[in-house]
């Protein structure tokens, strides 16, 4: 009996030492456009063609970790879905000390990709969103949503919208290995600088209209995802130096009966959210949300204006939105 309880604790102090030796790791993204800051509606040059973006939304897998001289660690389970206003991911908990470089696939496996949304709890990537990063099955996910407008008449001003949405195994890309690190703590966080419009380069937008495929044009983003280098380090990057001066936020009226709020909030803590309409009556609401996120008008709602109120003890941000059946 001395014996089983000796090797008992035993087992549980390994136990113990293991769970010590877990290291979180998460992973920061500064989209940008250019250079600036990236924000939906905001009118960009892309070499000398006005644009702007109003949905930029991207998967990210086959995380693959290089630390503690050379080793590397698979995170088949990790899956990102990224959005243009949102900064700050978890990749999990992994049992390394020191980060050395990581790699990882734009886009979703071709395993996962042709499971389906209905295998995944709500909240999780791969679950049902909304608005939809799916064309339901075999069709799979979209790997990437690019939607947005583009100046035709050259008066400075988008005028014709266009939507790219990559679909389709063959687009799944892998991202060139990121190397030269040396990351430690009980949290690794991973910085990255994400241009979005390397993606867009070469692309006659004006042509596009709609493509949801794995046509010429969502290849270009593809290759573009290296040859352009959207995705750079960013060593000293953290989530304070991403803490915004102004609030932003912006309607997706794509589903002008149920639009996407999209929304970067200048605060570091959660905030309770409420649209109500022009009564004063609440319609919907959430408690203790992130900071930076999309919120989707889930109900359906009668048509007129609505206020989205967001609130803590350091912010009180209201936008109007309109809603059209």
């Amino acid at each position: 009996m001395k014996a089983k309880h000796l090797l008992l604790s035993a087992i549980l102090t390994g136990a113990g030492f293991t769970a010590q030796a877990q290291t979180t790791i998460d992973l920061v993204l500064n989209h940008q456009f250019e250079g600036a800051s990236f924000q939906y509606g905001t009118v960009y040059d892309l070499n000398g063609t006005a644009v702007s973006l109003s949905r930029a939304q991207y998967y990210m897998s086959g995380f693959e970790l290089t630390h503690d001289g050379g080793q590397t660690t698979s995170m088949p389970d990790a899956y990102v879905l990224a959005s243009g206003n949102v900064s700050s991911y978890s990749l999990g908990m992994e049992n390394i000390t020191s980060l050395e470089g990581f790699s990882f696939d734009l886009g979703v496996d071709a395993v996962r990709n042709g499971m389906g949304t209905q295998s995944w709890s709500a909240g999780h990537p791969l679950a049902a969103q909304s608005p939809s990063m799916d064309w339901s099955w075999p069709g799979g996910y979209f790997f990437w949503v690019l939607d947005g407008d583009v100046d035709t008449d050259m008066d400075g001003t988008p005028d014709q919208p266009f939507s790219l949405r990559g679909l389709g195994n063959v687009l799944l890309t892998d991202v060139n290995q990121f190397t030269g690190m040396s990351l430690s703590g009980s949290t690794i966080t991973i910085g990255m600088d994400v241009n979005i419009a390397d993606w867009l380069q070469t692309i006659d937008l004006a042509s596009v209209f709609s493509q949801h495929d794995a046509g010429s044009n969502n290849q270009l983003i593809s290759s573009n995802t290296n040859d352009e280098t959207v995705f750079t380090l960013n060593a000293s990057l953290n989530t304070e130096e991403l803490t915004l001066e102004e609030s932003n936020i912006y309607a997706d009226y794509q589903m002008a009966y149920a639009p996407t709020i999209y929304y970067d909030l200048a605060t570091a803590n959660n905030v309770d959210i409420t649209v109500v309409d022009m009564t004063g009556a609440i319609v919907l609401e959430a408690s203790k949300q992130n900071p930076e996120g999309n919120y989707f008008i889930r109900k359906e709602l009668p048509d007129g204006t609505y206020l989205i109120n967001f609130t803590n003890g350091e912010i009180n941000k209201q936008f109007r939105f309109v809603i059209k059946n």
